[in-house]
């Protein structure tokens, strides 16, 4: 079943959206849409709510903070682990405001690599205007996966959809009547500047402002462009965003860098979703944020839901809250199948014992087996079938059944952990495995402690994996009363 992702922008009075479906293996583009706020409303709720009952109840909603209600930063770190990336990218950013970010919500995308040092774009939003951006959603049934920076994945989108004859850097100017943003963009796709401005170029009915009342924001169109100026033959300037679908606005920004301007809305989709593409215009925004839920290379976006702002929620037609689930469950129905086996073996053995000792005091009359060696013989068979079961736990005191059953019921449903190794003996447990962070492992550490099937529990070690965004660790978690692994070691 196909999976619905909504991406959403509030612009002045409006609500602009799209709607993309998603399967395992395709991505379209279903809808583009438009609601306004009503005289008598007093938010945008209501115009939430129409939306949502036009298209449906999505399975998956990404949002988009007003851009210039966010500190962004380029920052330069000479480092690429991304465990230290989540540790000194808000001390790196507060050097750079004039206030503290005790108050805010911070998160960075990495953008790119320059030999050792990771280039990463970090942005800062107060934690007041975050709440009343997530309420306001919530009102309308609303709990986004992503909030985000819509012309940070304006400009990532056009790096992936420029269909010009040769590579080019751009700068993307997006706005609206209300706010102005503008994304320079080299030729390696690296985000160099992103700004932000109140004010717009173009009036509510569509035409473009007075060369006086655009003069502040044109004049930062252009400082940014020669701030970085070293591309600027091989710069495109590309207008999108509502301001996209009017010619009088590309025709004043044109005219303001003596660049020719190309319309955003009217770029070539077709090697990113399936099947026809209109002009997305306006909705460019909204189009972009959609491929932060691409099936494959999903565009990487700034995430504002991290801390206490974590997305808590469950995903509509997402199996991942169940691959936990169904480790251990795999895990446990071998185990079952496991003891099953032994168990017909170990009848089948214990009948060989029977029959050699049958055998035994026949042995004068059949003359094939010694009877003076017999007894020894099944001694050390019934000694070598108790250390066998021994080994894969049939005596202990805690069953690998009873422990898979605790771990599984400690564990809560969705939990971010990749189990790649369980191991059970005579005095715990031992896991090897991948989380996608730090925190989740002192979590599952938490989670099984509070189970209170466990004693002492131990993080052997946890580091980043080769995977940059994964945490490779160890977890030995002993039995009540069993001796702890490092003791043992002692």
């Amino acid at each position: 079943m196909a999976q619905r992702i909504l991406a959403l922008e509030f612009v002045g009075d409006r609500v602009l959206a799209a709607v993309a479906e998603r399967s395992w293996n395709s991505f379209n583009l279903a809808g583009m849409y438009d609601k306004v706020r009503a005289d008598d409303e007093a938010d945008l709720s209501g115009a939430l709510s129409r939306l949502i009952a036009e298209t449906g109840q999505p399975d998956i909603v990404i949002s988009a903070l007003p851009a210039d209600r966010v500190a962004k930063r380029l920052l330069e770190l000479p480092f690429k682990d991304a465990r230290r990336l989540h540790q000194v990218v808000p001390f790196a950013l507060e050097e750079h405001l004039p206030f503290p970010v005790d108050n805010g919500a911070v998160a960075f995308t990495r953008v790119g690599r320059e030999g050792d040092h990771t280039l990463v774009m970090a942005a800062m939003v107060r934690k007041n205007d975050l709440q009343h951006h997530l309420d306001l959603l919530q009102k309308a049934g609303l709990d986004p996966k992503t909030v985000t920076l819509a012309p940070l994945a304006l400009a990532a989108m056009f790096t992936r959809a420029h269909n010009g004859a040769k590579p080019m850097a751009h700068l993307v100017v997006e706005g609206d009547e209300s706010s102005t943003s503008v994304v320079l963009v080299d030729l390696g796709g690296t985000p160099r500047a992103l700004r932000s401005m109140r004010g717009g170029l173009m009036m509510s009915d569509g035409s473009a402002v007075s060369q006086d009342a655009a003069a502040p924001i044109l004049n930062s169109v252009r400082q940014t462009l020669l701030a970085h100026g070293e591309e600027m033959d091989q710069t495109e300037v590309i207008v999108a965003g509502a301001a996209a679908a009017y010619p009088k606005v590309r025709g004043l920004v044109s005219d303001s860098l003596a660049m020719s301007v190309r319309d955003g809305g009217a770029f070539d989709y077709t090697g990113i979703f399936e099947g026809s593409v209109p002009n997305t215009g306006k909705y460019s925004s909204c189009v972009a944020m959609l491929l932060g839920e691409l099936p494959s290379k999903p565009l990487d976006l700034i995430n504002f839901r991290q801390g206490e702002f974590l997305f808590r929620g469950r995903i509509r037609g997402d199996l991942s809250p169940f691959y936990t689930s169904g480790i251990l469950g795999a895990a446990l129905l071998a185990v079952i199948i496991f003891h099953f086996s032994l168990g017909v073996y170990a009848n089948l053995h214990r009948l060989g014992q029977v029959n050699a000792e049958i055998a035994a005091v026949a042995g004068a009359v059949l003359g094939e087996t010694d009877p003076a060696n017999a007894k020894a013989q099944l001694k050390t068979g019934i000694a070598k079938m108790n250390h066998r079961l021994t080994l894969i736990g049939g005596n202990l005191t805690h069953s690998p059944l009873d422990t898979l059953v605790a771990v599984s019921r400690a564990l809560p449903p969705r939990f971010p952990v990749e189990m790649a190794d369980v191991q059970i003996d005579s005095d715990g447990l031992r896991v090897t495995g991948q989380a996608d962070s730090f925190g989740t492992v002192d979590l599952a550490k938490k989670a099984l402690d509070k189970s209170g099937y466990f004693g002492s529990i131990e993080v052997a070690h946890a580091k980043a994996g080769s995977d940059p965004s994964k945490v490779d660790f160890r977890m030995d978690a002993n039995f009540k009363g069993a001796t702890p692994a490092n003791e043992r070691d002692e």
